[in-house]
């Protein structure tokens, strides 16, 4: 191959390809923004975001959503999809949370895996991102990510080396911020050291568009493509690092050759770039997303038949959010379903053959007598609020409060109509103790897709009962969270100069170094051990029935740390309808030579029950269950290793990090 031939593969096209090799015969290969549907070749079908996939706690959530999304990628001529991101919830306001799969690196890599697996066997290349420790939209590009080593290993990598290892993922993208001072795109430690060399990985990493800050640094890391564009890859900044051209160019076609992208058509005649099922597998995903987190006196389900009323109001109410903004928001949907449209289905399909359909009434302002008497006579009132793809998005923070408007709502229709049910959408975490007396219900909707409205519905009348649990912690208080130590005071201010100014060019760039001083303490792990009430815990959600949960037995008493252990649960639908339950299982080591969370997520599995059965689940624990990072263990060649220290383990079971309904204990002997 020339240089130039190298260069056009090792640099993009287009902006979204890698560029053709006429010579050769091969065709350009392109990619899409993801992870909730293709969206850069027009219309898609808007899949729920991650975070509310990782709502549904459920691996066959993320396995079908993503095999559809690949379909249609296929469809369109794609072949390779920008996502999924794993990046960890450390700051609930992060713009980019509805991208990431929560705060759990357990869960988050559990989701990823199963999201990997599912494009893979539709021929389609996932680059997981951003690879790492990339947990803040604010000046992204200058920020650097300072955290010791035991912190990087037990929390920000983890769902990176699980999509890596179980995913068998054939791409990365690498991320725009430093890490301990070091541009991720030019990590060699990150991108060579521990991504090839410890973990196996033999694909290709992929750069994020307009992070690269210099030529040799990038070439000798690891990195093999610079999006969008030859910007520092060009021939007269390569001149002297051809040998790491043909080892960049090799890792890009050896992957492409692998994954059988030259030996077919660029677009896959038989694959359905739109089809109802892609919609009903969108809708499936909406319902186990929403999370019940309130329900007080039976606020919900909502009454329904003749005489029934039902007022709807908020600034979600009619312009319903699919997705937050961003590359993964889809703006040209397949046919987005408002609440206030979904609300008015779900109440006509719902009613008996003799009887009238609960009547939807929309009230978009409270600033007139009649207005104020619907809400007040209506029989329950339900209030859109949260945020959108344009005030939670890529590029900036978002508000930790509600924006006063809707807060101002809130309080009002609170006391015109005591019967009333929040619905709120956002990417994460948001201040609810400001208000959260006043209502007797409320639902976290995340952000669920084109089926948005018709989901939620049918959670509001019952039709389906919820099963989403929350996969990230909700603080009572902003000064609760131990992240936000060195975060801006006024983080969510921002403007376009400001975020454009510098990409890419490092002279315009002065690096921040922001501290992870509070190490392992991120989300419930912090709660947990320091033993401070949140609103609502991680793994939190409520159902129209109740459940009981028991540890029937372990299948060992005693393990080596090289073995897995099964945990055998019964699992019991103690009321009156048909639902499902999300086991947790979490491993607390009682006794540790390096401090340890008080419990850490290591298991999970969702159980569906009709009401009164039981069953028998198991949930088996890998050795990496029982380990914590030790820096000074290993060799002076690898310095750090995971250890698994002989001792007593508890094995907890419950329904969230904050309920624990029963527990084992299983010794780990050398």
């Amino acid at each position: 191959m020339s240089l130039e031939e190298k260069l056009n593969i090792v640099t993009g096209y287009k902006s979204l390809a890698i560029g053709a090799l006429p010579r050769q015969g091969l065709p350009s290969v392109w990619m899409s923004d993801a992870s909730s549907g293709p969206r850069s070749f027009g219309a898609a079908t808007a899949f729920p975001s991650s975070i509310a996939m990782a709502a549904s706690w459920n691996h066959e959530i993320a396995t079908l959503a993503a095999d559809h999304i690949a379909e249609s990628a296929r469809a369109k001529g794609i072949s390779i999809l920008l996502g999924p991101g794993v990046n960890i919830a450390r700051i609930p306001t992060c713009g980019r949370n509805f991208e990431y799969f929560g705060e759990d690196p357990f869960l988050a890599g559990t989701l990823a895996a199963a999201y990997v697996k599912a494009c893979t066997r539709r021929g389609v290349i996932c680059t997981v991102k951003h690879l790492a420790v990339n947990n803040s939209e604010y000046d992204r590009h200058k920020v650097s990510s300072d955290l010791s080593e035991r912190t990087l290993r037990e929390i920000y990598l983890p769902a990176f080396e699980m999509a890596v290892k179980e995913g068998k993922t054939r791409g990365i993208m690498s991320s725009y911020n430093p890490v301990n001072g070091v541009w991720a795109s030019e990590n060699r430690k990150l991108l060579t050291q521990i991504l090839r060399d410890e973990w196996g990985f033999d694909g290709f990493v992929v750069s994020d568009w307009n992070s690269l800050y210099s030529t040799v640094g990038p070439m000798k890391a690891g990195l093999d493509i610079e999006m969008p564009a030859a910007k520092w890859l060009t021939p007269e900044k390569v001149k002297d690092g051809e040998d790491d051209l043909d080892r960049m160019a090799g890792n890009i076609l050896r992957t492409l050759f692998a994954a059988g992208i030259y030996d077919r058509p660029v677009k896959d005649s038989q694959a359905r770039e739109f089809h109802t099922d892609h919609n009903d597998a969108a809708l499936k995903a909406a319902r186990e997303g929403i999370v019940l987190l309130k329900n007080e006196g039976g606020t919900l389900p909502l009454p329904q038949g003749d005489g029934i009323t039902i007022a709807l109001c908020g600034p979600l109410a009619v312009e319903s959010s699919t997705l937050g903004g961003g590359s993964c928001h889809i703006a040209g949907t397949t046919g987005t379903v408002s609440l206030f449209e979904g609300l008015k289905a779900a109440a006509s399909e719902n009613a008996d053959t003799d009887t009238v359909a609960a009547k939807i009434v929309y009230v978009q302002s409270l600033n007139n007598p009649g207005s104020r008497k619907i809400l007040r006579e209506a029989d329950a009132v339900v209030i859109a609020c949260g945020f959108n793809y344009q005030t939670e998005s890529e590029l900036y923070d978002r508000p930790w409060r509600l924006p006063p408007s809707q807060r101002r709502l809130i309080h009002r229709v609170s006391r015109l109509n005591s019967r009333c049910a929040v619905i709120l959408t956002a990417g994460g975490g948001v201040e609810t103790e400001s208000w959260i007396d006043e209502v007797p219900a409320l639902l976290h909707g995340m952000y669920l897709g084109q089926t948005v409205g018709r989901a939620t519905a049918e959670i509001l009348f019952g039709i389906v009962n919820p099963s989403g649990k929350l996969p990230f912690t909700m603080a009572r208080h902003w000064k609760d969270i131990p992240s936000v130590k060195n975060y801006p005071k006024r983080y969510w201010t921002t403007n376009a100069r400001r975020i454009a100014l510098g990409q890419g060019n490092p002279s315009l760039r002065k690096i921040r170094h922001w501290q992870y001083e509070e190490g392992l303490m991120v989300g419930y792990r912090h709660f947990d051990t320091a033993g401070v009430e949140p609103a609502f815990p991680f793994g939190f959600g409520l159902s129209y029935t109740s459940f009981a949960i028991e540890v029937l037995r372990l299948s060992a008493k005693t393990i080596v740390p090289e073995d897995s252990l099964d945990v055998i649960v019964k699992v019991e639908n103690t009321g009156k309808r048909a639902g499902s339950e999300v086991v947790q299982v979490y491993v607390a080591d009682t006794e540790s030579r390096l401090p340890r969370p008080k419990k850490e997520l290591k298991g999970f599995a969702k159980v569906e029950l009709e009401p009164g059965e039981a069953v028998e689940t198991t949930i088996r624990l890998n050795p990496r269950a029982f380990c914590y990072w030790d820096s000074e263990a290993g060799g002076t060649d690898s310095p750090g290793a995971w250890v698994a220290e002989p001792g007593e383990f508890r094995i907890l079971v419950g329904r969230n990090s904050g309920l624990i309904e029963s527990e084992n204990k299983v010794r780990l002997s050398r």
